[in-house]
């Protein structure tokens, strides 16, 4: 990994000591209404994804579809598609905007190719990022994130040939560079041990990595050291399989698994500091655990706090909730008026506040609140640390099913 080490050594990094702040402001219950609603497909295609620019007053939003297509909108007093990217043969497994460009959108792909496309010209692809071993068999992809100052990105494989891998691709070395065979950085095959189903760059500091894998492992990763083994700072052990995961603030994160469960993790945590089974999510006497999902957990506090999207299907309609940490149990912040499909994805815009929620339906809707009346609630502690235990000795790890 000497050349990951290369490609960062003139990037300088702060490491915050800043602690989570156990005071928040916190909204009660309330309403969040689908004020714009946008049928993507016809053709009975999911809506798998979703991400955006968090520019102002007109944003931009992507979306993938199971049928490998991803559909650009801009959002500002309406929706207005403004273009579809075709060229994807494979099942799409991860969208970003650039973080410095509104105008380049990534997409990777599950043949193993992560692609950047200009949509100042009808989306042409201007750079590929790809395995390009002696073998010439592409991995499989099945997530994908870049750093926060674009570049550097890594790509997730699913366990093949007895190993999982994360590769390192330079962007800067790759701009323009369609025909460039040698662009792989490198990668990491020891610290996992099946499918890396998610990838998440701190969002300040660009050499710091945290992986999930069905294995059960959330590792998180110092990119600055020369090889995998000093790379590998913290592993935390889920004991169930990782679906999604993403950082709440300097040194905690959140994990979402796939058998519908929240866990928040200090990473210098034993084990979770709050965790909430597939039950916790039965918050109406309506409720039905076996028809509760997750979609995803939001750290920013554009909402008054960060918060838990959870689902749930019923007799009466398909039923969406925001949820905040209070009292060490779930409690419903905002109910969602108007939800039609089964949620897969959601993405939120931090200066209006709005959410965007996808799904099964293929609908794109964005929800806004309803009133603004906030309380102060001190027992919050969706941030907040709520247990402590010893670091974990990483050699020693078991396997977690």
């Amino acid at each position: 990994m000497a050349k990951i080490v290369e490609s960062l050594k003139r990037l300088s990094v702060e490491h915050s000591t800043r602690k989570p702040d156990d005071n928040k402001n916190v909204k009660r219950k309330s309403e969040l209404v689908s004020c714009l609603e946008e049928a993507v497909s016809l053709d009975h295609n999911y809506i798998l994804a979703i991400c955006g620019t968090q520019s102002d007053p007109e944003f931009r939003i992507g979306t993938a579809l199971s049928d490998h297509t991803c559909i650009i909108y801009s959002v500002g007093e309406s929706v207005t598609q403004t273009i579809t990217l075709s060229h994807s043969k494979a099942p799409i497994v991860g969208i970003r905007f650039s973080p410095t460009s509104r105008n380049i959108f990534y997409i990777a792909t599950n043949d193993g190719q992560i692609t950047a496309c200009d949509l100042r010209a009808k989306g042409k692809v201007i750079a590929e990022f790809k395995d390009s071993t002696e073998d010439g068999k592409m991995k499989p992809l099945c997530s994908f994130d870049m750093s926060c100052d674009e570049r550097l990105i890594a790509g997730g494989t699913e366990h093949i040939g007895g190993d999982a891998f994360i590769l390192f691709w330079d962007i800067r070395h790759s701009n323009s560079k369609l025909d460039d065979k040698n662009n792989l950085l490198g990668g990491y095959w020891e610290s996992h041990m099946e499918d890396v189903t998610s990838l998440a760059f701190h969002s300040s500091k660009q050499d710091i990595l945290a992986s999930g894998s069905t294995d059960g492992l959330i590792n998180v990763f110092d990119l600055t050291q020369p090889s995998e083994d000093s790379a590998l700072t913290y592993s935390l052990n889920t004991e169930s399989s990782v679906d999604r995961i993403g950082w709440l603030n300097d040194d905690n994160l959140w994990c979402t698994t796939h058998t519908h469960s929240l866990q928040l993790w200090d990473c210098d945590g034993a084990t979770p500091y709050a965790k909430f089974e597939r039950a916790n999510l039965a918050i109406s006497q309506n409720d039905d655990p076996d028809n509760c999902y997750v979609v995803r957990c939001h750290a920013s506090n554009a909402l008054e706090q960060p918060f838990l999207l959870a689902g749930s299907s019923n007799i009466k309609g398909e039923n969406l909730r925001c949820l905040n940490i209070i009292n060490d149990r779930l409690e419903v912040s905002h109910n969602m008026v108007g939800n039609k499909q089964i949620v897969r994805d959601s993405w939120l815009h931090e200066k209006s506040g709005s959410l965007i929620t996808v799904g099964e339906g293929a609908l794109i809707n964005i929800w806004r609140q309803t009133e603004t009346n906030i309380q102060q609630n001190s027992s919050h502690k969706l941030v907040a640390k709520i247990g402590t235990g010893k670091g974990r000795e990483r050699q020693h790890r078991t396997k977690p099913y």
